[in-house]
């Protein structure tokens, strides 16, 4: 029979847990708002500084040649926000996947804990199940290091390709603002 403390101790641990959760979203929200503002209040000090520079321009050549500075002025900035966000969503993920690998192990644990204190009324039967448990808790924890290796890889391989595509994009538009 579980103790009251136990009991106590586990509904505790559920309650850290979801409020870990919900303290990481709210921090995440108020970042990406962060983001959003910030960018939203860039671009109409730019849009406005833009019209006023362009209004007195005449020259046609000078006209396209700082059209396309603010141009790739703002692919970069874009870019960066977009490197933010993903950098703000990556964080979550991995917080997420800290406390779903925590929860496990306490599953397992709890698990563990359950079958040895059923031991102690059917010693003799006891020890096949616990070693079953145990090498079931075994494989579950190599596949579960097999998921995060792949999900690491796949976070690796995905910002090596943002960095790439954004070096080739800013490249491409500087090219552009020179020609």
């Amino acid at each position: 029979m579980i103790k009251n403390e136990q009991i106590a101790t586990e509904t505790q641990k559920a309650i850290d847990t979801a409020m870990e959760l919900v303290t990481t979203s709210i921090h995440s929200v108020e970042k990406l708002t962060h983001i959003q503002l910030e960018t939203s209040r860039q671009i109409m000090e730019e849009t406005s500084k833009a019209i006023k520079e362009l209004a007195s321009v005449t020259d046609p050549k000078e006209m396209f040649s700082r059209v396309n500075a603010m141009a790739t002025q703002a692919v970069e900035k874009n870019l960066a926000s977009a490197r933010d966000v993903y950098d703000i969503v990556s964080e979550v993920q991995s917080k997420i996947n800290k406390v779903a690998e925590e929860s496990v192990q306490n599953l397992q644990q709890a698990a563990l804990t359950s079958v040895d204190g059923l031991a102690q009324y059917n010693p003799s039967g006891a020890k096949a199940a616990t070693n079953s448990l145990k090498t079931w808790i075994d494989s579950a924890n190599q596949a579960l290091s097999a998921m995060n290796k792949v999900a690491a890889q796949v976070t690796e391989f995905t910002n090596s390709n943002i960095n790439a595509a954004t070096t080739a994009t800013v490249n491409a538009t500087k090219k552009t603002a020179k020609k």
